[in-house]
Protein backbone atom coordinates (compact mmCIF):
# COMPACT_ATOMS: atom_id res chain seq x y z
CA UNK A 1 0.00 0.00 0.00
CA UNK A 2 1.07 3.05 -0.75
CA UNK A 3 2.71 5.31 1.96
CA UNK A 4 1.46 9.16 2.57
CA UNK A 5 4.56 11.88 2.41
CA UNK A 6 3.58 14.56 4.74
CA UNK A 7 5.51 17.96 5.10
CA UNK A 8 4.57 20.74 6.70
CA UNK A 9 4.46 24.24 5.30
CA UNK A 10 5.28 27.52 6.98
CA UNK A 11 7.41 31.08 6.89
CA UNK A 12 9.00 32.40 10.06
CA UNK A 13 6.59 35.26 9.44
CA UNK A 14 3.57 36.22 12.00
CA UNK A 15 1.04 36.23 9.35
CA UNK A 16 0.37 33.07 6.71
CA UNK A 17 -1.95 31.85 4.48
CA UNK A 18 -5.21 33.22 6.75
CA UNK A 19 -4.76 36.96 6.97
CA UNK A 20 -5.86 37.93 10.08
CA UNK A 21 -5.62 34.69 12.19
CA UNK A 22 -2.75 36.08 13.72
CA UNK A 23 -4.89 37.74 15.83
CA UNK A 24 -6.66 34.70 16.82
CA UNK A 25 -6.28 34.69 20.81
CA UNK A 26 -4.88 31.00 20.11
CA UNK A 27 -2.43 31.76 17.52
CA UNK A 28 0.64 31.92 19.08
CA UNK A 29 2.51 32.59 15.80
CA UNK A 30 3.62 36.23 17.10
CA UNK A 31 6.52 34.70 19.24
CA UNK A 32 7.99 33.98 15.43
CA UNK A 33 10.87 36.17 17.19
CA UNK A 34 11.63 32.99 19.83
CA UNK A 35 13.53 30.28 19.28
CA UNK A 36 11.68 28.07 21.92
CA UNK A 37 8.72 28.25 19.46
CA UNK A 38 9.72 26.84 16.47
CA UNK A 39 11.84 24.38 18.92
CA UNK A 40 8.00 22.90 20.05
CA UNK A 41 6.75 23.07 16.54
CA UNK A 42 9.54 21.11 14.81
CA UNK A 43 9.49 18.67 17.75
CA UNK A 44 5.91 18.49 17.56
CA UNK A 45 6.40 17.53 13.85
CA UNK A 46 8.61 15.12 14.91
CA UNK A 47 6.39 13.09 17.17
CA UNK A 48 3.81 12.90 14.43
CA UNK A 49 6.74 11.48 12.21
CA UNK A 50 6.36 14.31 9.09
CA UNK A 51 8.73 13.64 6.46
CA UNK A 52 10.17 17.31 6.79
CA UNK A 53 9.58 21.18 7.90
CA UNK A 54 9.04 23.13 4.54
CA UNK A 55 10.36 27.12 5.30
CA UNK A 56 9.14 29.39 2.91
CA UNK A 57 11.27 32.40 2.17
CA UNK A 58 11.64 35.72 -0.20
CA UNK A 59 13.21 38.43 -0.55
CA UNK A 60 11.63 42.22 -0.28
CA UNK A 61 9.96 45.02 1.71
CA UNK A 62 6.16 46.34 1.63
CA UNK A 63 5.96 48.74 -1.19
CA UNK A 64 2.07 49.51 -1.65
CA UNK A 65 -0.31 49.78 1.03
CA UNK A 66 2.54 50.03 3.71
CA UNK A 67 -0.08 51.04 6.29
CA UNK A 68 -1.79 47.86 5.73
CA UNK A 69 0.96 45.55 5.05
CA UNK A 70 2.37 46.56 8.88
CA UNK A 71 -0.70 46.39 10.29
CA UNK A 72 -1.97 43.05 9.39
CA UNK A 73 1.74 42.06 9.42
CA UNK A 74 1.17 41.05 5.16
CA UNK A 75 4.30 38.24 5.37
CA UNK A 76 6.22 40.58 7.09
CA UNK A 77 8.20 41.16 9.63
CA UNK A 78 9.96 37.98 9.19
CA UNK A 79 13.06 35.99 9.52
CA UNK A 80 15.70 34.29 8.05
CA UNK A 81 14.68 30.58 8.13
CA UNK A 82 17.91 28.89 7.14
CA UNK A 83 19.51 30.27 10.53
CA UNK A 84 17.01 28.78 12.76
CA UNK A 85 17.97 25.26 11.29
CA UNK A 86 21.10 24.13 13.00
CA UNK A 87 18.97 24.86 16.18
CA UNK A 88 16.01 22.96 15.11
CA UNK A 89 17.79 20.03 13.76
CA UNK A 90 19.69 19.48 17.08
CA UNK A 91 16.70 19.41 19.04
CA UNK A 92 15.24 16.60 16.84
CA UNK A 93 16.62 13.54 15.89
CA UNK A 94 15.25 12.52 12.09
CA UNK A 95 12.75 15.72 11.28
CA UNK A 96 14.33 17.00 7.96
CA UNK A 97 14.27 20.82 6.93
CA UNK A 98 13.79 21.96 3.47
CA UNK A 99 14.43 25.76 3.10
CA UNK A 100 13.92 28.19 0.15
CA UNK A 101 17.59 30.14 -1.75
CA UNK A 102 16.78 31.63 -4.67
CA UNK A 103 19.14 32.07 -7.84
CA UNK A 104 17.68 35.41 -8.53
CA UNK A 105 19.51 37.05 -5.63
CA UNK A 106 22.27 33.97 -3.71
CA UNK A 107 25.71 33.45 -5.04
CA UNK A 108 26.13 30.43 -6.10
CA UNK A 109 29.20 29.64 -4.07
CA UNK A 110 28.03 31.09 -0.86
CA UNK A 111 24.96 29.20 -1.36
CA UNK A 112 26.25 25.79 -2.30
CA UNK A 113 28.95 26.60 1.45
CA UNK A 114 25.26 27.29 3.35
CA UNK A 115 23.81 23.95 2.03
CA UNK A 116 26.63 21.84 2.34
CA UNK A 117 27.35 23.06 6.24
CA UNK A 118 23.19 22.09 6.86
CA UNK A 119 23.34 18.83 5.21
CA UNK A 120 26.88 17.73 7.52
CA UNK A 121 25.86 19.49 10.47
CA UNK A 122 21.97 17.74 10.46
CA UNK A 123 23.54 14.08 9.07
CA UNK A 124 21.80 14.92 6.10
CA UNK A 125 17.96 16.32 6.79
CA UNK A 126 18.15 19.19 4.28
CA UNK A 127 16.14 20.22 1.35
CA UNK A 128 16.62 23.15 -1.13
CA UNK A 129 13.61 24.57 -2.50
CA UNK A 130 14.89 26.54 -5.91
CA UNK A 131 13.23 29.40 -6.47
CA UNK A 132 13.72 31.71 -9.96
CA UNK A 133 12.15 34.55 -7.59
CA UNK A 134 11.22 38.22 -9.10
CA UNK A 135 9.69 41.54 -7.82
CA UNK A 136 10.73 45.04 -7.87
CA UNK A 137 11.21 45.37 -3.94
CA UNK A 138 13.31 42.24 -3.74
CA UNK A 139 15.74 43.62 -6.53
CA UNK A 140 15.91 47.31 -4.74
CA UNK A 141 17.11 45.32 -1.64
CA UNK A 142 20.71 43.97 -3.41
CA UNK A 143 21.05 47.49 -5.60
CA UNK A 144 18.80 46.28 -8.83
CA UNK A 145 16.89 48.67 -10.62
CA UNK A 146 15.29 45.76 -12.90
CA UNK A 147 14.38 42.47 -12.57
CA UNK A 148 14.74 39.79 -15.27
CA UNK A 149 12.32 38.82 -17.28
CA UNK A 150 10.19 34.72 -16.01
CA UNK A 151 11.89 33.56 -18.94
CA UNK A 152 15.17 34.72 -17.77
CA UNK A 153 15.06 34.11 -14.38
CA UNK A 154 14.59 30.24 -15.50
CA UNK A 155 17.91 30.51 -17.89
CA UNK A 156 19.58 31.91 -14.69
CA UNK A 157 18.40 29.48 -12.33
CA UNK A 158 19.47 26.91 -15.07
CA UNK A 159 23.11 28.20 -15.04
CA UNK A 160 22.69 28.56 -11.14
CA UNK A 161 22.39 24.80 -10.94
CA UNK A 162 24.80 23.82 -13.24
CA UNK A 163 27.44 25.62 -11.17
CA UNK A 164 25.99 23.96 -8.08
CA UNK A 165 26.23 20.49 -9.29
CA UNK A 166 30.10 21.37 -10.05
CA UNK A 167 30.22 22.61 -6.35
CA UNK A 168 28.26 19.61 -4.81
CA UNK A 169 29.48 16.95 -7.25
CA UNK A 170 32.72 17.53 -9.00
CA UNK A 171 35.22 19.38 -6.82
CA UNK A 172 35.82 16.93 -4.29
CA UNK A 173 36.24 13.23 -5.04
CA UNK A 174 34.77 11.39 -2.23
CA UNK A 175 37.97 9.78 -1.05
CA UNK A 176 39.93 13.03 -0.82
CA UNK A 177 39.73 12.81 2.62
CA UNK A 178 41.61 9.95 4.24
CA UNK A 179 42.49 11.58 7.71
CA UNK A 180 46.06 9.89 8.89
CA UNK A 181 47.13 11.88 11.62
CA UNK A 182 50.09 9.60 11.47
CA UNK A 183 51.10 10.63 8.24
CA UNK A 184 49.59 13.54 8.51
CA UNK A 185 47.80 14.17 5.59
CA UNK A 186 43.82 15.51 5.85
CA UNK A 187 42.79 15.61 2.57
CA UNK A 188 44.68 14.39 -0.64
CA UNK A 189 44.81 17.88 -2.77
CA UNK A 190 45.17 15.53 -6.02
CA UNK A 191 41.22 14.77 -5.60
CA UNK A 192 39.98 18.36 -4.44
CA UNK A 193 39.34 19.90 -8.03
CA UNK A 194 38.94 23.93 -8.70
CA UNK A 195 35.52 24.56 -10.42
CA UNK A 196 36.27 27.32 -13.90
CA UNK A 197 32.62 29.00 -14.55
CA UNK A 198 32.30 31.70 -16.68
CA UNK A 199 28.85 32.12 -17.85
CA UNK A 200 25.60 35.11 -19.02
CA UNK A 201 25.25 35.35 -14.80
CA UNK A 202 27.95 33.65 -13.16
CA UNK A 203 31.74 33.90 -12.95
CA UNK A 204 33.43 31.13 -10.35
CA UNK A 205 36.79 30.19 -9.96
CA UNK A 206 36.84 27.67 -6.60
CA UNK A 207 36.89 24.62 -5.33
CA UNK A 208 33.61 24.01 -2.50
CA UNK A 209 34.82 24.91 0.78
CA UNK A 210 34.11 21.54 2.38
CA UNK A 211 34.31 18.04 1.71
CA UNK A 212 31.32 15.92 0.52
CA UNK A 213 28.60 15.97 2.95
CA UNK A 214 26.46 13.53 3.39
CA UNK A 215 23.85 13.83 0.53
CA UNK A 216 26.32 15.48 -1.51
CA UNK A 217 23.41 18.04 -3.05
CA UNK A 218 20.88 18.75 -1.02
CA UNK A 219 17.22 17.27 -1.83
CA UNK A 220 15.51 19.51 -4.75
CA UNK A 221 12.45 21.18 -4.57
CA UNK A 222 10.60 23.17 -6.82
CA UNK A 223 6.96 24.98 -6.81
CA UNK A 224 6.18 26.65 -10.00
CA UNK A 225 3.61 25.55 -11.86
CA UNK A 226 4.05 27.75 -14.98
CA UNK A 227 5.05 26.22 -18.24
CA UNK A 228 8.90 27.00 -17.83
CA UNK A 229 8.43 26.28 -14.13
CA UNK A 230 7.23 22.56 -15.05
CA UNK A 231 9.83 22.00 -17.26
CA UNK A 232 12.44 23.27 -14.38
CA UNK A 233 10.83 21.06 -12.44
CA UNK A 234 10.80 17.68 -14.33
CA UNK A 235 14.46 18.38 -14.72
CA UNK A 236 15.65 19.16 -11.74
CA UNK A 237 13.86 18.41 -9.01
CA UNK A 238 12.89 15.87 -6.72
CA UNK A 239 10.28 16.75 -4.67
CA UNK A 240 7.73 19.26 -6.70
CA UNK A 241 4.71 21.24 -4.64
CA UNK A 242 1.88 21.74 -6.82
CA UNK A 243 -1.62 22.96 -6.70
CA UNK A 244 -4.50 22.68 -8.83
CA UNK A 245 -8.50 23.65 -8.19
CA UNK A 246 -9.47 20.43 -8.85
CA UNK A 247 -8.80 17.00 -8.54
CA UNK A 248 -8.84 16.30 -12.62
CA UNK A 249 -6.79 19.87 -12.93
CA UNK A 250 -4.16 18.50 -10.39
CA UNK A 251 -3.86 14.65 -12.23
CA UNK A 252 -3.20 16.52 -15.50
CA UNK A 253 -0.42 18.62 -13.79
CA UNK A 254 1.25 15.37 -12.31
CA UNK A 255 0.94 13.44 -15.54
CA UNK A 256 2.31 16.67 -17.56
CA UNK A 257 5.38 16.94 -15.28
CA UNK A 258 6.37 12.81 -14.93
CA UNK A 259 5.88 13.29 -18.83
CA UNK A 260 8.75 15.76 -19.38
CA UNK A 261 10.67 14.18 -16.92
CA UNK A 262 10.97 11.38 -18.98
CA UNK A 263 11.69 13.51 -22.17
CA UNK A 264 15.15 13.93 -19.81
CA UNK A 265 15.73 10.27 -18.83
CA UNK A 266 14.13 10.35 -15.75
CA UNK A 267 12.37 7.65 -14.11
CA UNK A 268 8.67 8.76 -12.81
CA UNK A 269 9.77 7.34 -9.49
CA UNK A 270 12.44 9.92 -8.89
CA UNK A 271 9.95 12.23 -8.07
CA UNK A 272 7.77 12.69 -5.22
CA UNK A 273 4.64 15.30 -5.71
CA UNK A 274 2.93 17.20 -3.24
CA UNK A 275 -0.03 19.51 -3.09
CA UNK A 276 -1.18 21.87 0.16
CA UNK A 277 -3.54 20.62 2.48
CA UNK A 278 -5.18 23.00 4.99
CA UNK A 279 -7.18 20.77 7.35
CA UNK A 280 -9.40 22.04 10.16
CA UNK A 281 -9.61 18.70 12.61
CA UNK A 282 -12.50 18.56 14.75
CA UNK A 283 -13.35 15.12 17.10
CA UNK A 284 -16.37 15.65 15.22
CA UNK A 285 -17.73 17.23 12.01
CA UNK A 286 -19.59 19.90 14.10
CA UNK A 287 -16.84 20.82 16.22
CA UNK A 288 -14.33 21.28 13.01
CA UNK A 289 -16.87 23.38 11.55
CA UNK A 290 -17.25 25.78 14.50
CA UNK A 291 -13.16 25.65 14.43
CA UNK A 292 -13.39 26.84 10.77
CA UNK A 293 -15.75 29.49 11.20
CA UNK A 294 -14.14 30.86 14.42
CA UNK A 295 -10.67 30.91 12.14
CA UNK A 296 -12.60 33.02 9.06
CA UNK A 297 -13.79 35.39 11.71
CA UNK A 298 -10.36 37.03 11.79
CA UNK A 299 -9.35 36.54 8.24
CA UNK A 300 -9.20 39.84 6.48
CA UNK A 301 -10.03 40.63 2.57
CA UNK A 302 -7.97 43.74 2.31
CA UNK A 303 -5.06 42.21 3.54
CA UNK A 304 -5.44 38.65 1.39
CA UNK A 305 -6.20 40.63 -1.38
CA UNK A 306 -2.74 42.92 -0.68
CA UNK A 307 -0.65 39.15 -0.91
CA UNK A 308 -1.83 38.36 -4.19
CA UNK A 309 -0.98 41.91 -5.27
CA UNK A 310 2.34 41.52 -3.62
CA UNK A 311 2.80 38.14 -4.95
CA UNK A 312 1.96 39.15 -8.96
CA UNK A 313 1.83 43.06 -8.86
CA UNK A 314 -1.19 42.93 -9.78
CA UNK A 315 -4.08 45.02 -7.79
CA UNK A 316 -7.34 43.73 -8.18
CA UNK A 317 -8.97 46.25 -6.15
CA UNK A 318 -7.78 48.27 -8.60
CA UNK A 319 -9.12 46.67 -11.82
CA UNK A 320 -12.48 46.97 -12.82
CA UNK A 321 -15.14 44.18 -11.44
CA UNK A 322 -17.06 42.88 -13.46
CA UNK A 323 -14.50 42.62 -16.42
CA UNK A 324 -12.79 39.54 -17.26
CA UNK A 325 -10.00 38.48 -16.07
CA UNK A 326 -8.33 37.50 -19.48
CA UNK A 327 -5.07 38.58 -21.11
CA UNK A 328 -3.43 39.62 -17.76
CA UNK A 329 0.47 40.76 -18.12
CA UNK A 330 2.53 40.25 -15.73
CA UNK A 331 6.60 39.16 -15.07
CA UNK A 332 6.01 37.85 -11.32
CA UNK A 333 3.67 34.90 -9.67
CA UNK A 334 2.41 33.65 -12.90
CA UNK A 335 1.67 30.51 -11.21
CA UNK A 336 -1.08 32.73 -9.06
CA UNK A 337 -2.42 34.63 -12.23
CA UNK A 338 -2.75 31.14 -14.29
CA UNK A 339 -4.68 29.65 -11.73
CA UNK A 340 -7.52 31.90 -13.05
CA UNK A 341 -6.60 32.79 -16.54
CA UNK A 342 -6.54 28.87 -17.26
CA UNK A 343 -9.93 28.27 -15.58
CA UNK A 344 -11.55 25.64 -17.44
CA UNK A 345 -15.49 25.93 -18.27
CA UNK A 346 -15.76 29.83 -18.45
CA UNK A 347 -14.01 33.18 -18.26
CA UNK A 348 -13.59 34.56 -14.17
CA UNK A 349 -14.30 38.33 -13.55
CA UNK A 350 -12.10 40.19 -11.99
CA UNK A 351 -14.46 40.04 -9.05
CA UNK A 352 -15.01 36.10 -9.28
CA UNK A 353 -11.14 36.38 -8.98
CA UNK A 354 -11.06 38.67 -5.48
CA UNK A 355 -13.65 36.44 -3.97
CA UNK A 356 -12.11 33.50 -4.69
CA UNK A 357 -8.87 34.25 -3.34
CA UNK A 358 -10.14 35.75 -0.34
CA UNK A 359 -11.87 33.25 0.51
CA UNK A 360 -8.78 30.51 -0.39
CA UNK A 361 -5.91 32.53 -0.56
CA UNK A 362 -2.54 30.35 -1.55
CA UNK A 363 -4.18 27.31 0.05
CA UNK A 364 -4.34 23.92 -1.34
CA UNK A 365 -7.12 21.32 -0.41
CA UNK A 366 -9.26 22.40 2.29
CA UNK A 367 -11.10 19.72 4.03
CA UNK A 368 -12.93 20.27 7.77
CA UNK A 369 -13.83 17.66 9.59
CA UNK A 370 -13.36 14.95 11.66
CA UNK A 371 -9.90 12.72 11.31
CA UNK A 372 -12.16 9.91 9.58
CA UNK A 373 -13.19 12.85 7.30
CA UNK A 374 -9.55 14.35 6.56
CA UNK A 375 -8.16 10.66 5.91
CA UNK A 376 -10.70 10.13 3.60
CA UNK A 377 -10.20 13.07 1.65
CA UNK A 378 -6.17 12.87 1.62
CA UNK A 379 -6.41 9.40 0.33
CA UNK A 380 -8.83 10.30 -2.60
CA UNK A 381 -6.54 12.71 -4.02
CA UNK A 382 -3.97 10.72 -3.32
CA UNK A 383 -5.47 7.26 -5.46
CA UNK A 384 -7.02 10.13 -8.25
CA UNK A 385 -4.39 12.64 -9.04
CA UNK A 386 -1.40 10.33 -8.47
CA UNK A 387 0.51 12.69 -5.93
CA UNK A 388 2.78 11.25 -3.67
CA UNK A 389 2.08 13.60 -0.25
CA UNK A 390 0.85 16.68 0.95
CA UNK A 391 2.36 20.02 2.79
CA UNK A 392 0.19 21.34 5.53
CA UNK A 393 -0.55 24.54 5.90
CA UNK A 394 -1.66 26.41 9.15
CA UNK A 395 -4.62 28.42 10.39
CA UNK A 396 -3.10 28.68 14.36
CA UNK A 397 0.07 27.57 15.03
CA UNK A 398 0.84 25.36 17.09
CA UNK A 399 -3.01 24.55 17.33
CA UNK A 400 -3.36 23.52 13.11
CA UNK A 401 -0.13 20.89 13.38
CA UNK A 402 -1.12 19.72 17.43
CA UNK A 403 -4.62 18.66 15.91
CA UNK A 404 -3.27 17.05 12.73
CA UNK A 405 -0.66 14.95 15.11
CA UNK A 406 -3.50 13.81 17.72
CA UNK A 407 -5.70 12.73 15.49
CA UNK A 408 -5.18 12.49 11.79
CA UNK A 409 -1.94 10.89 11.98
CA UNK A 410 -3.12 7.99 14.18
CA UNK A 411 -6.02 7.33 11.82
CA UNK A 412 -3.98 7.32 8.67
CA UNK A 413 -2.19 4.63 10.73
CA UNK A 414 -4.31 2.24 11.41
CA UNK A 415 -5.13 2.73 7.97
CA UNK A 416 -1.24 1.54 6.95
CA UNK A 417 -0.88 4.79 4.53
CA UNK A 418 1.53 6.35 7.13
CA UNK A 419 4.86 5.25 8.62
CA UNK A 420 4.41 4.44 12.21
CA UNK A 421 7.96 5.39 12.86
CA UNK A 422 11.31 6.61 11.27
CA UNK A 423 13.62 3.88 9.38
CA UNK A 424 15.69 5.79 6.91
CA UNK A 425 18.46 8.57 8.05
CA UNK A 426 18.72 11.45 5.36
CA UNK A 427 15.75 13.04 3.53
CA UNK A 428 16.76 11.66 0.22
CA UNK A 429 16.72 8.12 1.38
CA UNK A 430 13.02 9.26 3.74
CA UNK A 431 11.75 10.11 0.33
CA UNK A 432 13.27 7.20 -2.12
CA UNK A 433 14.63 4.49 -0.01
CA UNK A 434 17.13 3.32 2.39
CA UNK A 435 20.28 3.31 0.66
CA UNK A 436 19.50 5.96 -1.53
CA UNK A 437 21.21 8.40 -0.27
CA UNK A 438 22.91 10.75 -3.21
CA UNK A 439 21.37 11.78 -6.80
CA UNK A 440 19.98 8.98 -8.70
CA UNK A 441 22.28 8.15 -11.79
CA UNK A 442 19.93 9.89 -14.09
CA UNK A 443 19.76 13.37 -12.29
CA UNK A 444 21.40 15.82 -14.56
CA UNK A 445 23.73 16.58 -11.54
CA UNK A 446 25.21 13.30 -11.31
CA UNK A 447 26.74 13.47 -14.54
CA UNK A 448 29.35 15.68 -13.03
CA UNK A 449 30.46 13.38 -10.27
CA UNK A 450 33.79 11.66 -10.60
CA UNK A 451 32.99 8.25 -8.23
CA UNK A 452 29.87 7.20 -10.30
CA UNK A 453 29.55 4.14 -7.76
CA UNK A 454 27.55 6.73 -5.73
CA UNK A 455 24.45 7.15 -7.53
CA UNK A 456 21.57 4.94 -7.39
CA UNK A 457 18.89 3.73 -9.73
CA UNK A 458 14.80 4.37 -8.60
CA UNK A 459 13.45 0.55 -9.31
Amino acid sequence: MKKIHLGIFDIQTPNQMTQGAWAHPENQSTRYRELPFWIELAQLCERGLFDFIFFADSYGYPVNKRELAYREAVYTPGLDPMLSISALAAATKRLAFVTTASPTYEAPYANARRFSTLDHLTGGRIGWNVVAAGGLSGAACFGRDQVLSHEERYDQAEEFLEVSYRLFEESWEEDAVNASRSERRYADASKVHLIDHEGKYFKVTASHACEPSPQRTPVLFQAGSSDRGRDFAAKHAEGIFLKAPTMEALKAQVQDIRGRAAKYGRNADELKIFTGLSAIVGETNEDAAHKLADFKAYSSREAALLTYENATGLDLAAMEPDAPFTGVQTEQGLTHTERYTKHKGHVLTVSQVMDNFAEKEFRGITVCGDAKTIADTMQKWIEHTGIDGFNLERYLLPGTVADFVNYVVPELQRRGVFRTSYEEVTLRERLFGNGKVKLPSTHPGASYRHNRSEEFSVD
